[in-house]
């Protein structure tokens, strides 16, 4: 197994996207510490690993605190004396023009998905230096790379997410750490079901697609496996796109 005796925190790992890297993860022999706001969610998903005959906990984490995010970094390291993997997975999705975003709404997104992004990369590089090796993991969006209406308060947020990818990889270099992200495009989970639900969004998001569908959860794990392994050595500051053909055919 690719990842056998491997320490991976997957944060937002409890559902859609998240969940698949948990399961997937564990099933390539990772112990995976699940980081997430929902306990229940969380301690289900290490329950399905844990019958299935692999490893995983789960460590209640708000991303968007500092606090939470080194605490939680801190626990795996005490508990499995270090840590190999960080999957920077956790996030919130709210759709607003761009002319009607609130302040509210705006900070929200950017304290979830950019504070917890730079926020778990700093835990955990901190213990990665002492071992002078380690992955990071970043989950951006087409959306950073090319705009969709109603999404500018979730894309920013995301185009954040590679600024941070590149610089982390260009710092952490000397220490043996590679830092890179994934691009996910339109994914089937619960976040896009209720995107999906304006018919005229829909037909904005779907149509474009050159496979004609949305992506699966499952269909992402390769690109994380591929980073999350020995595979990606030479490879640092990167993006992997996965997005059915979107950015091909702008």
């Amino acid at each position: 197994m690719r990842m056998q005796d491997k320490i991976v925190i997957v944060t937002g790992g409890s559902q859609g996207i998240g969940k698949e890297y948990s399961l997937g993860l564990a099933r390539e022999g990772a112990t995976v510490i699940i980081a997430d706001v929902d306990e229940k969610k969380g301690q289900e998903v290490a329950k399905l690993i844990n019958e299935a005959k692999g490893k995983a906990i789960f460590i209640k984490t708000d991303v968007s605190k500092k606090s939470d995010a080194f605490d939680m970094v801190q626990k795996t390291a005490n508990t499995f004396g270090r840590l190999d993997v960080l999957v920077n997975n956790a996030a919130i999705l709210e759709s607003e023009p761009v002319c009607e975003i609130s302040e509210t709404m705006w900070d929200k997104q950017m304290a979830v998905n950019t504070k917890g992004t730079l926020f778990c990369s700093q835990a955990a590089a901190a213990v990665m230096k002492k071992q002078n090796r380690g992955k990071i993991i970043n989950i951006s969006s087409i959306g950073a790379l090319a705009a969709q209406p109603g999404l500018c308060a979730y894309h920013s947020t995301k185009a954040a997410v590679l600024t941070i990818t590149r610089s982390l990889a260009l710092e952490l270099v000397k220490w043996n750490i590679q830092v890179n992200a994934v691009v996910p495009g339109t994914t089937d989970t619960g976040m896009a079901a209720r995107a999906m639900l304006d018919e005229s969004f829909k037909k904005q998001v779907v149509d474009p697609i050159p496979m004609g569908r949305l992506g699966k959860p499952e269909e992402l794990l390769g690109a994380v496996l591929y980073f999350a392994t020995d595979d990606s050595n030479y490879c640092t500051g990167q993006t992997l796109v996965v997005d059915g053909g979107v950015l091909a055919a702008c």
